[in-house]
Formats: C-alpha cells, structure tokens, sequence
C-alpha cells in the first residue's frame, strides 16, 4: 500500500494540533487550545500508527495513555477501529473503514516533561494530551515503518467526523500557533 504524505508543510489534525513536516523522518507536532479538532474528537481519540516513533516534549507536558485491546464482535465491544487507507480526501484526510469492534481497556499513562520522551511502537493503540494550559510543542521521529495501514478508534454507536478540514485555516494562523507555542521557551530549544 502506497501511503501518500501530506503535501502542504503544515496542516490541522483533527486531535488538537498542527503539524509540520521536517526532513529526517521528523514532524513539529505544537497544541494549542485555539486549535479546532473533529467533531468526535472526544470519542475517538485513541488510535495507533503503522510506524514506531520516539516522541521528544519540547514545551510544556504531555500526557500518553496507552490501551490494550481485544476483539469483540458485532454488536459487542466498546469501540470500533476504523482502518485509515486510501489515498486522501479532499479534505486532506485518509478514508474511515470500519474495521471491526474491539474492547478497550487503560493501560498506563506516563507524564512526559519538557525535555523528556516516550516510544510508541507500531500498531499500539494511545491517546496524546497536552497537560497544564494545553500549550504542547513535540518532535516526533519515525524509527521504524510497517505495512499495514493505521486505526482510529470511535466509541460504539458514535459517528466518527470523517469531513474534518485540516485545510480550514491558512498556514500564516497556523505559523502564528506554532510561533506562540515556541516562542514561550525558546531558549529551552537551544538546550
């Protein structure tokens, strides 16, 4: 499967935060609460990622939950997992296919501090928050790729917003989030 990136250096996602793209399989992830997010953010934030990555805090602190998972059946489970391949909508997003219902159970959150990182292997399902004021600036570094698509989950019985426009507000806004995330500690950067 040919995963296409997204072609503009920065975009909106739909969990709370823009992000740009870097060279060396790198991305600035920055949240900030002025941040749109999908409609069924509340309900489908977990997700995971069919590549290993470290992630780095930069500013502020985040939060990481992460899940375990088991297969339900049609009409049973907590969530369903909907399969992300597919080349982009015109909204920048990748397609929603569901993908079968599974149980969702908390397993661990960790507390990352400015300066601070966490490992995400592929393929397992978590939730990122931004703690304290909600201001949150990451690098995340892909260390490892696989070849299955990715999952979002949506709790049963909610639709997930499969129209979120991560093209809806103009890079210079977002240029101007990531530079009021950053310039708080900057100097931390540097370090």
């Amino acid at each position: 499967m040919n995963f296409e990136e997204t072609e503009e250096a920065i975009t909106l996602h739909g969990l709370g935060f823009c992000q740009v793209k870097l060279g060396g399989k790198q991305r600035l992830h920055v949240w900030h609460p002025a941040l749109p997010r999908r409609g069924c953010a509340e309900y489908s934030s977990i997700h995971d990622h069919r590549f290993g990555f470290v992630s780095r805090v930069l500013v502020g602190v985040q939060l990481n939950h992460t899940f375990t998972d088991m297969p339900a059946g049609d009409d049973e489970g907590s969530h369903t997992a909907y399969l992300h391949e597919g080349p982009r909508t015109r909204f920048g997003n990748r397609p929603w296919i569901p993908d079968g219902n599974l149980f969702i159970t908390h397993h661990h959150t960790d507390t990352i501090q400015a300066g601070g990182k966490y490992y995400m292997p592929p393929y397992v399902y978590h939730r990122t928050q931004p703690g304290g004021g909600g201001m949150v600036a990451t690098i995340m570094t892909k260390v490892s790729e696989a070849a299955e698509g990715a999952h979002s989950l949506c709790k049963v019985g909610i639709a997930p917003d499969v129209d979120f426009d991560r093209k809806q507000w103009p890079a210079d806004r977002l240029w101007e989030i990531v530079t009021e995330v950053l310039g708080r500690d900057v100097a931390k950067l540097a370090t």
